[in-house]
């Protein structure tokens, strides 16, 4: 896989960068920090995520799924943004196998995005 040095990197790994640019009134350095924040909850997030299916707490993974969706979808992450969407309407509808079914993917989704932000800024923070 190939480095993810710039924000036009970011593409490479999935991101739809047009789309979380303008979701930040157009300007670059209020998506990097955008893209900041959401590595910063993403290293909360995601252990909580897991917390939540383990200890059988849909009400909280819902509210969390509801969150995912709306913070990947203002980074352009809208892969993961749709999955936490489908997973919020499977709490809702009481369809759990679901929910527990795409629980990794979700997890190894996060993983990825959070690893992908971990890299940018890294090198973005040392420019």
């Amino acid at each position: 896989m190939e480095p993810v040095r710039t924000v036009e990197d970011l593409e490479k790994r999935g991101f739809d960068v047009e789309e979380g640019i303008a979701m930040c009134a157009g300007d670059e350095e209020i998506y990097l920090e955008v893209l900041d924040a959401a590595l910063e909850e993403g290293r909360e997030k995601l252990p909580l995520i897991r917390e939540c299916c383990e200890q059988k707490d849909y009400e909280r993974y819902c509210i969390e799924m509801h969150g995912l969706k709306n913070a990947m979808k203002s980074i352009g992450a809208n892969q993961l943004s749709e999955a936490a969407r489908e997973q919020e309407f499977a709490v809702k509808e009481n369809n759990l196998q679901l929910v527990d079914e795409k629980l990794d993917d979700i997890l190894e989704q996060y993983r990825s995005i959070i690893d992908t932000l971990e890299e940018l800024m890294a090198h973005v923070s040392r420019e």
